[in-house]
């Protein structure tokens, strides 16, 4: 008897025309968002065996002398004229920024040296956004949206050489502006509103696009002369390739050609020709309609050989310039809040010998999560840089950075609250407020990184054979089909089962068995506990089956838990990465503690709620013996950890610098800068104060008095005092 005959008539013929039937086939805007951008760590994760190896290999970002040369001369002028209108009270306006960064090119940020531009890679762009941010938000915004989402980056990935060569040598003179038009790649509720035919022009037989469409918005800025259009593409007679639709494409539209009409964001919908920045307008951008506006085909990005690459890379670009930019505006936030609250909790509690409700915990969690959104920032920057365009990794990533910043955005304001309206806070609640409305921005600007059915095609894109099978179901010759779904089928059975034992045997071990890189230390324990996790997920990776299950009201919970549990397990990663980059220093140890603590919490809270969310309710439940036993439990923080980080913010130290430091290198704000003059002063003296205290003294005027404090000393002291009342009271 033949076993595989046998199987494949009883076992695979059933289930192979089951599949055929329940299983909808890939669209080809399904199949673009595929081929968008690569697998990188999310695989090592949920392939339930990390190989730390491929991570330890991530060489740190660094910068060139180029970059640090444009960071010290261009960059620093701009802060400078962002530090002067703080300064004077006033909100630095992008209209007023504007001829700033034009004279000084920063539109060729992202454009090769080969063409003319700075060429400075991703940390280097993120170096440029997150010094802004300290200054202001709202520029930093700017600079994001218009130059680090610009088309600069697409057009070096997916332009043809002709396209390179006539715009990016334009964009690098810092004369020539370009955009990328803010559309929804795919919406059921709001479809673009863009469509193009192709057509040969009568008698010359040449081909031609014709364009139409409405309310093309571009990032904050001038009128772009270059506008990157996604569209619809329609192809009736065939010359591009099969007649019919063809997709979403994506062209190259000069904005001077006929038929295209701007509408400035300052004029409300009314054609204005000049297309400025205007005042009071930092979040908006001006609005393109085009009425048969006529194109060569040569103006599809790529030409017309490479339409089908041509969102995929449109995809891949956003995600890139989205992990650039939210990380840098978020770190930038998230330092200074943990900056200014320790200083000030730091005044009051030297002032009054007393402290807030809660204020240790409130300043634990803020350092823990200023280290782990930099170490975020660090992470994406040099897979970038390496040459990954790691599309789901940065996805969700930034989904664990939101939570990060909304968690440090208000504990910052619990701790600053107590202190009132003062021109020392100024600076951070200005910052407050600008934050929130241009991390939102940068999300509409990439709406694809939080689309539950983008991010689960790319969560299942890491699968050996979930994808492969769907190929096989799509065959038209149901022979040749049912042939290569028995080969894959029994195989992916296979794995499935391996990884449930897996998974179970290092839930009930803790990963002791697992493996770890070498010359990590204090840290090996939580890298195995990564890999139990990673275990459990792998396996949710077969009970979900992200991206082949169709995405509806009752799949998205588990689907959305299985997405945050990856964002905790990768934000650990790069903790535990940049631990081991900065060259293991034990002081840091307090924020390694609190963040795996708290991942770990979080990644078991989320598999609890997927495995009990199963249907049939007692499969979940088995399953939920298996992968989290009883009595092995992940703990939230301790106390003693949660106080030893916020010890790192409230005492002066090389870890303190290594959290907040670049908050204040080489600053020119006025209320900050009393800050920080009041917190080292403070800090001077605090030997001093203790010392009077243990005298029974409440006064350091009657130590002085009766002889008890050299002159110098009260000098120091009284010094200290107004610092306090200047930083605190204005």
């Amino acid at each position: 008897m033949d076993w595989r005959a046998w199987r494949r008539r009883w076992l695979t013929e059933p289930l192979y025309r089951r599949a055929r039937n329940s299983v909808t086939p890939f669209s080809s805007l399904q199949r673009q968002v595929l081929a968008s951008g690569d697998i990188w760590w999310e695989a090592h994760l949920l392939s339930g065996r990390p190989d730390w190896n491929a991570l330890t290999y991530v060489r740190p970002a660094a910068l060139t002398a180029g970059e640090t040369s444009f960071l010290d001369g261009p960059v620093a002028a701009l802060c400078a004229a962002l530090e002067q209108a703080r300064n004077h009270d006033a909100r630095p306006e992008p209209a007023t920024c504007w001829p700033l960064l034009v004279e000084h090119r920063f539109e060729a940020m992202a454009v090769p040296a080969a063409h003319g531009g700075y060429g400075l890679s991703a940390w280097a762009q993120s170096e440029v956004l997150k010094r802004v941010a300290l200054r202001s938000i709202s520029t930093a915004y700017l600079l994001a949206a218009r130059f680090v989402f610009g088309p600069a980056r697409l057009l070096s990935l997916a332009g043809s050489e002709e396209q390179c060569a006539a715009w990016l040598p334009q964009l690098a003179s810092g004369h020539t502006h370009a955009a990328i038009a803010s559309f929804a790649v795919e919406n059921d509720i709001a479809p673009i509103q863009a469509t193009g035919v192709v057509l040969s022009e009568p008698g010359s037989g040449e081909a031609t696009l014709r364009l139409n469409w409405s309310g093309a918005r571009h990032a904050p800025g001038p009128r772009p002369d270059l506008l990157v259009l996604p569209f619809r593409l329609h192809d009736p007679e065939g010359v591009l390739g099969p007649a019919g639709e063809r997709g979403v494409c994506v062209a190259l539209v000069d904005t001077s050609t006929t038929g295209v009409v701007y509408h400035s964001p300052n004029d409300d919908r009314k054609g204005d020709a000049s297309g400025g920045v205007p005042a009071g307008e930092p979040w908006r951008g001006g609005i393109f309609d085009g009425r048969d506006v006529v194109l060569p085909v040569s103006a599809l990005l790529g030409g017309s050989e490479a339409i089908d690459a041509a969102l995929p890379a449109l995809l891949a670009a956003q995600s890139m310039a989205k992990a650039i930019a939210v990380p840098a505006l978020a770190s930038a936030a998230v330092s200074l809040a943990a900056h200014a609250s320790s200083a000030v909790v730091r005044l009051r509690g030297e002032g009054s010998g007393c402290e807030m409700l809660g204020a240790r915990s409130r300043l634990g969690r803020l350092a823990a999560n200023a280290y782990r959104v930099e170490a975020g920032r660090r992470f994406l920057c040099a897979a970038i840089d390496l040459g990954y365009k790691p599309v789901i990794a940065a996805a969700v990533l930034d989904v664990g950075i939101f939570e990060a910043v909304r968690h440090a955005m208000g504990d910052s304001m619990d701790l600053l609250g107590s202190a009132g309206t003062t021109p020392a806070l100024s600076e951070w609640q200005s910052c407050l407020h600008e934050l929130l409305p241009a991390l939102f921005g940068l999300e509409a600007l990439a709406p694809q990184a939080r689309n539950t059915a983008a991010l689960a095609l790319g969560v299942g894109r890491v699968h050996p054979f979930l994808y492969r099978e769907v190929d096989a179901l799509e065959l038209s010759d149901t022979e040749a089909g049912c042939k290569a779904f028995d080969r894959l089928v029994w195989r992916h059975a296979g794995v499935a089962a391996a990884r449930l034992l897996w998974a179970g045997f290092h839930a009930w071990t803790l990963g002791r068995s697992s493996g770890t890189p070498r010359l990590v230390g204090a840290v090996a324990p939580y890298y195995r506990r990564v890999n139990r996790y990673a275990a459990a997920l792998a396996w949710m990776v077969e009970v979900l089956m992200p991206g082949v299950r169709p995405v509806h009201a009752h799949s998205e919970p588990g689907l959305e838990r299985l997405l945050r549990a990856l964002a905790e397990l990768t934000s650990l990663c790069a903790v535990l990465k940049r631990w081991n980059d900065e060259g293991r220093h034990e002081a840091d140890l307090p924020l390694v503690r609190w963040c795996a603590a708290e991942s770990f919490q979080s990644v078991e809270r989320l598999l609890q709620g997927m495995l009990e969310n199963l249907h049939p309710a007692l499969a979940g439940a088995v399953q939920k013996g298996l992968l989290l036993p009883p009595g092995l439990r992940a703990a939230a923080p301790d106390d003693a950890v949660t106080t030893a980080c916020a010890d790192l913010l409230l005492c002066p130290s090389d870890t303190r610098e290594r959290l907040v430091g670049t908050v204040w290198a080489s600053h020119g704000l006025q209320h900050l800068g009393a800050l920080e003059k009041a917190y080292e002063c403070v800090v001077n003296v605090h030997d001093l104060r203790e010392q009077i205290r243990q005298a029974g003294l409440q006064d350091w005027r009657d130590a002085h008095v009766r002889g008890g404090l050299t002159d110098a000393q009260a000098e120091a002291l009284e010094a200290a005092e107004n610092a306090v009342i200047v930083a605190l009271r204005g």
